[in-house]
């Protein structure tokens, strides 16, 4: 059953990619204004009274692919997340009103990256939080030949000793011959990144369904000095024996990690537990 599932994620992926060329957008969900991000560009907003995160606490996240909440019981599963997670980061989220309803009454504080639209129902990753962010990035790019997307959405959260927290929401490509495309998309990534101060979690539906895409995500990522978070239990969507979601991190430390498997989407939710190194706390005023 697993394989069939995974069969028809690849199949139903390639069919979207080459039929669809997307264009990008960074939104407030709900309603505020769209920002059109072109190809090759980046937007960013920022936010002029974001909350810190104390580091005293232990930071816990969710991460799950939502399969555009087509499957029965998609609510229930993010209501139970959301009761330990204050960051839970989103791939194929859909703005389809119940989804916004939940957005709304639970008070998250929520962006997304506008993928593209079905009947106006916007469809890409989504974070959501209960700090406001210092500031959030949709990056972006297009493929020359064949238009198909790529994108990341990027948030800084403001931490109680003084440090930024970059958290980093990717849903990678999945239909590529090769790994040349899926290279170019960590590279753009990983240069990002690269120059950025203080805690880093990475994170998402990175479609490692061949070792080649295996080996360029832990290669790329580690020589930022990023590790892989691994999971205790682990019931991960995979795909020809491959994870398609990961957890990297660093300037944390993981305290545990687990996936659990759900009836409300092809993959599993991933949620781990960080805590942050308290002797670098200044204090807060």
């Amino acid at each position: 059953m697993n394989q069939l599932r995974s069969l028809w994620v690849i199949l139903t992926t390639a069919f979207l990619l080459l039929g669809i060329a997307r264009v990008y957008f960074l939104v407030d969900v709900p309603d505020s204004p769209q920002l059109a991000s072109g190809q090759g560009a980046v937007k960013c907003r920022e936010y002029e009274s974001p909350s810190r995160i104390d580091v005293s606490k232990p930071l816990n996240m969710a991460v799950w692919n939502i399969y555009k909440q087509q499957l029965e019981g998609w609510d229930t599963e993010l209501r139970s997340l959301a009761t330990d997670n204050t960051i839970i980061l989103l791939q194929e989220a859909q703005t389809k009103p119940q989804m916004l309803s939940y957005v709304e009454e639970s008070g998250w504080h929520s962006n997304q990256a506008y993928a593209f639209a079905i009947n106006g129902e916007i469809a890409g990753v989504m974070t959501l939080s209960e700090a406001v962010p210092v500031k959030v990035c949709a990056y972006t790019k297009v493929e020359p030949y064949l238009r198909l997307p790529k994108s990341a959405l990027y948030s800084a959260f403001s931490l109680s000793n003084g440090e930024i927290l970059s958290v980093i929401n990717l849903h990678s490509i999945n239909f590529t011959y090769g790994v040349t495309e899926y290279s170019e998309q960590l590279d753009a990534l990983v240069e990002a990144v690269e120059p950025l101060k203080g805690p880093l979690i990475i994170a998402g539906d990175l479609n490692t369904w061949s070792n080649e895409r295996l080996s360029v995500v832990r290669d790329k990522l580690s020589l930022i000095g990023l590790k892989e978070a691994n999971f205790q239990p682990d019931e991960r969507l995979r795909v020809f024996s491959h994870p398609l979601d990961h957890v990297f991190y660093r300037g944390v430390a993981l305290q545990h990690a687990k996936s659990i498997d759900t009836p409300a989407s092809d993959h599993a939710r991933l949620e781990a537990s960080f805590v942050f190194d308290e002797a670098k706390e200044k204090g807060s005023d």
